[in-house]
């Protein structure tokens, strides 16, 4: 028996298959009619036997027009003839990325959550620290301090702890960078860009959130605070 050889005509750009985020598979395309004459004597009718495919069309009408255009279409060729699935692209791209939008909806919920928690610490903390320092602040501008530089004491303060927190940070996402690179592809989880982003955001959160603590203890009232205690 002859061994059935065919031409390579041509190049194609690698396809994704079901996720963009799977590995790429070694694949080449073939008309059905070709398949089956180059079977030929060495095929069974199993080979070159299918029980579906796949249609796609480029066009400028509606995908509700569309569809009944097609259905009508099949029907005309052959009644008995399925025609299942009948969707728009947009729709089956969104279908096999569904999965992947809510991981990263619910790490953005996560997210948002730590943010929000760090950003309230971070103010409790600063709130807490300048309620304990009402006399030192009141000493400091007694002794000729002035109300600016203790509010730059309060929100350095507030910066040094949200550095400390980012150094902390950092050091976790290099930790849980295997995790991450499970959830992302074609983005690495080292993106210098990213890393600065988010450092310099966590930054001005933090620099926010000591502006109310800081603006309390530049204002307080010295004589108050000294007969305090």
């Amino acid at each position: 028996m002859k061994t059935p050889w065919a031409v390579v005509v041509g190049e194609v750009a690698d396809v994704k298959e079901n996720s963009p985020d799977l590995p790429l598979k070694q694949q080449y395309y073939i008309p059905d009619e070709q398949e089956a004459e180059m079977a030929g004597s060495l095929g069974s009718p199993t080979d070159i036997a299918d029980n579906g495919g796949y249609i796609v069309l480029r066009t400028a009408m509606a995908p509700e027009q569309m569809e009944n255009l097609l259905r009508s279409t099949v029907h005309s060729i052959d009644p008995q003839l399925p025609l299942t699935q009948v969707q728009s692209m947009e729709h089956a791209i969104s279908d096999s990325e569904a999965p992947r939008r809510f991981n990263t909806a619910l790490i953005t919920s996560f997210a948002s959550i730590a943010v929000l928690l760090a950003i309230l610490g971070i103010y409790s903390v600063i709130a807490f620290s300048v309620a304990l320092r009402v006399q030192e602040m009141a000493i400091r501008m007694a002794l000729g301090s002035q109300r600016s530089g203790i509010f730059r004491l309060v929100v350095l303060s507030g910066a040094k702890l949200a550095l400390f927190g980012c150094g902390i940070g950092l050091a976790g996402a290099v930790a849980a960078s295997r995790l991450l690179r499970s959830f992302l592809f074609g983005v690495s989880p080292f993106d210098p860009l990213v890393l600065t982003l988010a450092t310099i955001s966590l930054l001005l959160l933090a620099l926010v959130a000591s502006l109310l603590p800081a603006s309390r203890a530049a204002s307080v009232d010295l004589t108050e605070a000294l007969r305090s205690e």
